[in-house]
């Protein structure tokens, strides 16, 4: 003879969610305690659950922070993502001047608006007509392109020309005083 939980009474039921035992008097189809609303908590399941959910969503939350936007063009091709890296500096060439001579040459000047100002010269080839462009800090190829691509072409296509024509094999990591080939 088995007795109930909570009373000496004999035990005529379990419940199925404890597994306690009790008698008619302290429970229909579950125990007393079980029916208590302050001892109604979530199994350990709930919890075990409920921690690997923030767990998840925290690193990818951190995840999401710490890699760099691919660019600013939503509608951009997929394969360029994470390699361009997001503008930091923006380098607009305030003045153009063509000198006439046996060898003409353009000169731009660009001040980066982060801290430090840079001078970006770049200057025709002699041979094929394209730009030598000495890239300055805090830009990109993205940036570069921005400033350079031809009317009708879209950015991120004039990027993979860069890339391809220079045989850039990871655009993210052009540096400080490289010199790009620009195609015109």
């Amino acid at each position: 003879m088995v007795d109930c939980y909570y009373c000496d009474a004999e035990a005529v039921q379990e419940c199925p969610r404890c597994g306690a035992l009790y008698c008619d008097s302290h429970g229909e189809a579950l125990c007393v305690r079980c029916q208590d609303p302050a001892l109604a908590l979530p199994s350990y399941r709930v919890y075990r659950g409920s921690l690997a959910a923030l767990l998840v969503g925290t690193l990818l939350a951190v995840w999401l922070l710490l890699t760099p936007q691919s660019s600013t063009d939503a509608d951009g091709p997929a394969s360029l993502s994470g390699l361009i890296g997001t503008p930091t500096a923006s380098a607009t060439p305030s003045a153009t001047t063509v000198a006439a001579g046996p060898t003409p040459t353009s000169t731009a000047t660009a001040s980066a608006t982060a801290t430090a100002t840079a001078t970006a010269t770049p200057t025709e080839a002699a041979t094929s007509g394209d730009i030598e462009y000495t890239v300055g800090p805090g830009e990109t190829l993205f940036s570069i392109a921005e400033q350079y691509a031809p009317p009708g072409v879209e950015v991120l296509t004039f990027v993979d020309q860069i890339v391809a024509y220079n045989g850039i094999v990871d655009p993210s990591t052009i540096a400080v005083g490289q010199v790009v080939r620009i195609p015109q």
